[in-house]
């Protein structure tokens, strides 16, 4: 059967700028090298424009890896890696979706090198499975809708500030690497897309976000609920019930002012009085 259409329904625009991939994955493997990891995982590889640089440069640029994990979900695409002789490679190939995938396949406690040209329709979702893994992705050198890459290195008091921002610099920096226009894929998309780095931080900017799995649902909770109703006032857009009010009071930040003007150090005491009331 053919799988035109699951590739429509699974947003695939495949890249077709060889330049770009050759950069990303020599960006890729100058990372890897540095953190010392021993894995590597790419997600949709899709018709391989950068799985084959990474394969091709692997002998001279891998280091001490010793796997190279795909993770594919269309059937088609992945028999075709698992058909495809990669060499020397240490390749395994995963027909699954990363959303939904055991982490057994895809996470050991070494250091992982990630790398990945996500699909427009679950970009989101899958850099926030990968981002909680602090512990054993060093860094992540990615490709998003342009939309997605800025909001997750937007700045302060900008429309692209979030709660998806503030998240994700809480534990990573985030950089740009490289614009992408449409016409460097196949079939051309409709929006731009970018390429960032994310590196792990030392420590979360706001701390005792990541200090336990109640203090961390805490601070997503506060995140989602502050930024719920972006363009009112705190004190108007935070529920009247629960901690939420009680905590900004405590926290000393004036309740006129919007979640998107707020600095880390007023996050880090709004979280730290929120915590104490949850």
């Amino acid at each position: 059967m053919s799988t035109q259409g699951k590739r429509r329904a699974y947003g695939q625009h495949f890249l077709r700028d060889r330049g770009l991939c050759a950069r990303i994955a020599d960006q890729a493997f100058e990372l890897a090298r540095e953190h010392g990891c021993g894995r590597m995982l790419e997600i949709g590889p899709g018709r391989g424009a950068i799985t084959l640089p990474l394969i091709e440069g692997w002998d001279q640029n891998a280091g001490g890896m010793t796997e190279f994990v795909l993770v594919e979900r269309d059937e088609a695409l992945a028999r075709h890696w698992k058909d495809t002789p990669p060499g020397d490679v240490p390749l395994r190939v995963e027909c699954a979706d990363m959303v939904e995938i055991d982490e057994a396949l895809w996470l050991e406690p070494g250091p992982l090198a990630v790398v990945s040209n996500l699909p427009y329709s679950a970009g989101t979702a899958i850099v926030e499975r990968l981002a909680r893994k602090t512990a054993q992705i060093p860094f992540m050198v990615l490709m998003f809708q342009a939309e997605v890459a800025q909001r997750l290195r937007a700045e302060r008091d900008t429309k692209a500030w979030g709660s998806l921002s503030i998240w994700m610099q809480n534990l990573w920096d985030v950089q740009k690497f490289a614009t992408v226009p449409p016409g460097a894929f196949q079939p051309p998309p409709e929006v731009m897309s970018e390429v960032v780095i994310l590196r792990r931080r030392a420590q979360p900017r706001i701390p005792g976000t990541t200090a336990s799995p109640e203090a961390a649902a805490v601070w997503e909770k506060l995140l989602r609920t502050s930024f719920a109703h972006r363009r009112k006032m705190l004190r108007s857009g935070l529920p009247k019930n629960g901690p939420w009010l009680p905590a900004l009071e405590a926290s000393g930040i004036d309740p006129t002012r919007r979640a998107e003007t707020l600095d880390w150090d007023e996050w880090s005491r709004f979280f730290q009085a929120a915590l104490g009331r949850a």
